[in-house]
């Protein structure tokens, strides 16, 4: 998992549309790039291709690609449109190498006479990049794009397997209903196998009941709150909370006095240091001034004189140029300080030890309070029990029975509530079905492997959600895959509705991560293994549970990268360091180093949307 951080103009999003460039999207850059050349060595599986290609919008303009070992295949493609002599453009390319369908759909589902349209390497990647403009707002920014909406709706279902040109419409309706009347009618036979066998199994007895125990539970806290005035707290629970409070303190103490005597042992380490320190610097003041101004006036090896010779700067024994050396003053400078440090430290070392002994006396009196506390509580124990505190259990007692079984009985009539609508649900799906199953007689059960799969994709997108710890509704508990939208459904609510923007990237984050990991669990699904998020912060707060959730999601996301280290590819890009450790930092940008060096990483996402996006 790799991290691209920096500031908001760092050029983090120009960064993600070089990569969707050379991953044969349509190029989408700022200005500042347009018409330069990227470069870029990808693996696919076992193979390493290296691509060069021109920052351009042009359709006919030539992507170069180079296979490195292996084949050692060379090409040259137009990175759109087919040209004469061309058997393939770059994003057909792509689609083979990495085993995508080519697959041409209607541009308008619902209109026969609708021209067909290629699904290309840009409609898969929607599904690969969370682009910033969109990750806090929409589901790949289909919102407000229908062409591109249809497009996200087509590649889910060549995904999956959904996808029929003859009769997609009917059965994914009758795939929609099967399964949920699947469901149904085993949650409603299991039900009804629970009760039947149990004193809850008829649902006037289970009212009746329910009345009966309300009046006496009513009756038992009555009771209790008559006693509750009466009574005053037993001598045994006031001394135990005393003793809770003294064992506390002693806690307290320890911890203290362990930190004080870690402090006093670097203090006298750094004393000793400091000493050590000023003891050098003396020697160095004497030297200075012994041998400073002497001169040789006679050779010292064979006593001859030493006649005048050389200048000030010179030596006049070996004519060389004698070193810069500090100053007297510099090194009496730093003497002054190092013994200024010295006292200080002795001072906070004095002062260490007079707390440390203070904490010591202190702990000594709490560990005397408590033994003294604890014969107290023994003699307590052995000696006080009242009537009344036996009545007190009683009632406590009683009152926890009605609670109990008044909860079990309310569970029991809720699991009739629930059998009755479903019973009513599945006589409406039955219908429905049969109705159904008359128009496609082809296709009477839902094929059991997509049903397996868009299952799985369920459970995923349910179980990273959990993960990532989003704020949930309890209206409708549960979060799916909407099997006429392909959306993402969080307890019973759509993404429109979701409201808030940090718990729209929660959801996005955890919706292409649960594509990620069906792909990767379940052979047969063509995603490429490859995400992209950018901006995965926009929107999540940084403090308090929102910053916990935020360090959710990332130790997610690098949970399942490092499950997958040889499979998937996670990049994010942030204007803050990744809040847990393990992520690397394959970029960073700042005001001052910039992707593109001197120019504001103004987002690509100024610039009009192509047709294919």
């Amino acid at each position: 998992m790799n991290a691209i951080v920096g500031s908001m103009s760092g050029g983090k999003t120009a960064t993600v549309s070089c990569l969707r460039a050379l991953l044969g999207a349509d190029v989408r850059v700022v200005p500042e790039l347009r018409g330069r050349f990227i470069s870029g060595t990808v693996l696919v599986g076992e193979r390493r291709f290296r691509i060069v290609r021109q920052l351009v919008t042009t359709s006919t303009a030539k992507v170069e690609i180079a296979e490195i070992g292996g084949l050692q295949e060379v090409w040259r493609l137009p990175a759109s449109e087919m040209q004469a002599g061309y058997d393939q453009t770059f994003r057909i390319w792509w689609l083979g190498i990495l085993g995508l369908p080519v697959v041409r759909v209607p541009r308008a589902p619902t209109d026969d006479a609708s021209p067909l349209v290629p699904v290309t390497i840009s409609d898969y990647l929607m599904y690969c990049v969370l682009r910033q403009k969109e990750i806090d707002t929409s589901v790949f920014g289909t919102d407000n794009n229908n062409y591109k909406n249809i497009k996200r709706k087509y590649v889910f279902e060549v995904l999956y397997g959904l996808y029929d040109p003859e009769a997609a419409g009917l059965r994914e309706r009758l795939r929609k209903v099967t399964t949920e009347l699947n469901a149904l009618t085993a949650d409603a036979d299991t039900l009804e196998r629970i009760l039947e066998n149990t004193v809850f199994a008829t649902r006037a007895r289970l009212e009746v009941q329910r009345q009966e125990t309300e009046q006496e539970l009513a009756q038992a806290r009555q009771a209790d709150l008559v006693m509750t005035r009466e009574l005053t707290a037993s001598a045994t629970i006031v001394l135990r909370e005393k003793i809770g409070e003294v064992e506390a303190e002693l806690a307290r103490i320890s911890d203290a006095a362990a930190a004080e005597t870690a402090s006093i042992s670097r203090l006298e380490e750094l004393r000793d240091q400091l000493i050590a320190q000023s003891r050098r610097l003396t020697r160095a003041l004497v030297a200075e001034r012994l041998l400073n101004d002497f001169e040789f006036h006679t050779c010292p090896r064979c006593g001859a004189g030493v006649p005048d010779r050389g200048d000030e700067d010179n030596c006049r024994l070996c004519l060389q140029t004698p070193p810069q050396a500090p100053s007297p003053s510099t090194l009496a400078a730093e003497q002054d300080r190092v013994i200024e440090q010295v006292a200080e430290t002795g001072d906070l070392l004095d002062r260490s030890k007079k707390r440390l002994e203070k904490l010591q006396l202190a702990r000594s009196l709490q560990l005397n309070l408590r033994a003294e506390l604890g014969e107290q509580l023994d003699h307590a124990t052995a000696t006080y029990i009242t009537d009344q505190a036996e009545r007190i259990r009683a009632v406590a007692g009683q009152q926890a029975r009605l609670e109990e079984h008044l909860a079990r009985i309310d569970d029991a009539l809720a699991l009739h509530v629930r059998l009755q609508g479903q019973r009513e649900r599945i006589a409406e799906l039955e219908r429905e079905q049969e109705e159904l199953s008359s128009r496609i007689a082809d296709s009477r059960h839902s094929n059991a492997a997509v049903q397996q799969r868009l299952e799985k994709l369920d459970e995923e997108f349910e179980a990273t959600l959990r993960n990532f710890d989003v704020p949930r509704f309890d209206k409708r508990p549960g979060s799916r895959i909407n099997r006429e939208t392909y959306m993402p459904i969080v307890d019973g609510r759509s993404f429109a509705d979701l409201q808030s923007q940090g718990v729209g990237v929660l959801v996005n984050v955890a919706h292409v991560l649960a594509h990620q990991r069906v792909a990767l669990d379940i052979e047969g699904i063509p995603l490429p293994n490859l995400l992209i998020i950018d901006g995965i912060s926009s929107n999540v707060g940084h403090e308090g549970v929102d910053l916990e959730r935020l360090r959710k999601m990332y130790a997610t996301l690098l949970e399942v990268a490092t499950e997958h280290i040889d499979q998937l590819q996670i990049i994010v890009t942030d204007n803050d360091s990744p809040p847990i450790d393990g992520i690397y930092r394959a970029l960073e940008l700042s005001d001052t180093d910039r992707l593109v060096p001197g120019v504001s990483a103004v987002a690509e996402d100024a610039d009009q949307p192509s047709e294919d996006e």
